[in-house]
């Protein structure tokens, strides 16, 4: 959910809130002040009631007196105690005049005669209906909150938009940013200083990253090349020493690992000059590069050296597939996706090869569970089934891939496992 929303989702509830909470205080205000000036009518009416009585002005009874209706009747002294001499309430009373039940407001006063006996004045006036009060009032008030919320959301809306515009270029700008390759440069004019602030933080740590990403990549770079002559110079000398004639078997079969080991070591050496290459965009020319031929050139190779697991391949090709791209890293694309599908791969198992399309297309038979596809494409990723690899082939592959745009995707159906590239 985005930022603005969120506010003016927060800022409407708050205003929904407040308003509901208003308009209790508004009702009760309003009924407050009408019974206020209707019992002061009512207080001063009643008194002047009593007076006239116990001046014998008026008699005990029912009575109206210029649209105002009181009666008066006498009650007995354990009633008098045991009541307020003085109460006000709202009622509904049938008013003869009118024919109907109407709201009123009434007092009540209990007051005591000159002879000792005790009387009960009950006066009243129409008044107000409270239920046609609220709702009223509750309908002007949902008309007005519809209104302000209308009225306030657009304006909201508006300022946070306009407010946040530094924030959605900055993000803009991270949406597009790649740690390594030369891009627009971070420059947002905003007089918000949270957003200078964080425009500054963030120019910052992008500058120290890309410092830090050039210094790696300088030192393997630099580390690999200066490893290629001592690893060639050691692995010539344990081939000459194995031409030695006085070297038992237990001597041979250790030069051999050791020569093995130098071999993985050379090949895992190479591997990151390549990749450094690839990074610092060595490679910048592009040619036509039909993929079929490609295949068809990396594949007998393979296919002899890995003879003994009896694979067989399948491959289907939609016409002429090709792609502009540097010759060499086209090779590698391929080379090293049919590699992984030979050593990964189980004996007497299968290989497909489909291209078309726009896409290019390796399956294999393997492991029967499918791989850790957010980790298959890192550097030195080995799975369980073959740790033995450099683990840096599909980090090749995912690097060609990322240089040219391409996309590539991992997959796991019917045994297979299949790794798509999207040109």
């Amino acid at each position: 959910m985005k930022l603005q929303n969120v506010i003016t989702f927060r800022l409407s509830v708050l205003k929904a809130v407040s308003i509901a909470l208003w308009a209790v205080c508004f009702y009760f205000a309003i009924i407050k002040e009408i019974n206020d000036k209707t019992d002061e009518a009512l207080t001063n009416y009643a008194e002047t009631l009593i007076t006239d009585y116990l001046s014998g002005g008026l008699a005990p009874g029912r009575a109206s007196v210029h649209g105002d209706r009181y009666y008066i009747r006498s009650v007995s002294a354990d009633y008098a105690e045991g009541m307020r001499h003085i109460r006000y309430k709202d009622t509904e009373m049938l008013f003869r005049q009118s024919g109907r039940y109407e709201q009123a407001r009434t007092v009540t006063y209990i007051f005591q005669t000159d002879d000792g006996q005790w009387r009960e004045l009950v006066a009243f006036t129409t008044t107000i209906d409270k239920d046609d009060l609220k709702r009223a009032i509750l309908y002007w008030l949902i008309a007005l909150y519809l209104v302000l919320l209308l009225g306030i959301t657009a304006v909201n809306l508006w300022t946070v938009r306009h407010s946040m515009k530094p924030l959605k270029a900055l993000l803009d700008w991270f949406d597009v940013y790649q740690l390594g390759r030369k891009g627009k440069p971070l420059d947002l004019k905003t007089n918000v200083t949270e957003f200078r602030k964080l425009n500054d933080a963030v120019a910052r740590s992008v500058e120290r990253n890309e410092r830090q990403y050039e210094q790696q990549k300088m030192f393997i770079a630099n580390a690999s090349h200066e490893m290629q002559t001592p690893l060639a110079v050691c692995t010539n000398r344990l081939e000459m020493l194995l031409d030695e004639d006085n070297l038992t078997e237990t001597q041979m079969a250790d030069i051999i690992k050791t020569l093995r080991t130098l071999k993985s070591l050379s090949a895992t050496n190479r591997s990151l000059l390549l990749l450094c290459k690839i990074d610092n965009r060595q490679f910048a020319e592009s040619v036509t590069v039909n993929l079929k031929t490609a295949t068809e050139k990396a594949l007998p190779d393979l296919a002899a050296v890995y003879s003994y697991k009896r694979i067989s391949v399948d491959t289907c090709f939609d016409g002429s597939v090709t792609v502009d791209m540097d010759e060499s890293l086209a090779g590698i694309l391929i080379s090293n996706l049919l590699k992984n599908a030979f050593v990964h791969n189980v004996e007497g198992g299968r290989i497909r090869v489909d291209a078309g399309g726009g896409r290019y297309v390796v399956a294999n038979t393997g492991a029967p569970e499918p791989l850790d596809e957010n980790k298959i494409f890192e550097r030195f990723y080995h799975s369980s089934s073959n740790a033995s690899s450099t683990g840096l082939g599909l980090a090749l592959v995912k690097a060609i891939c990322s240089q040219y745009g391409f996309g590539i995707n991992y997959a796991f159906a019917d045994g297979m496992h299949t790794f798509t590239v999207t040109f």
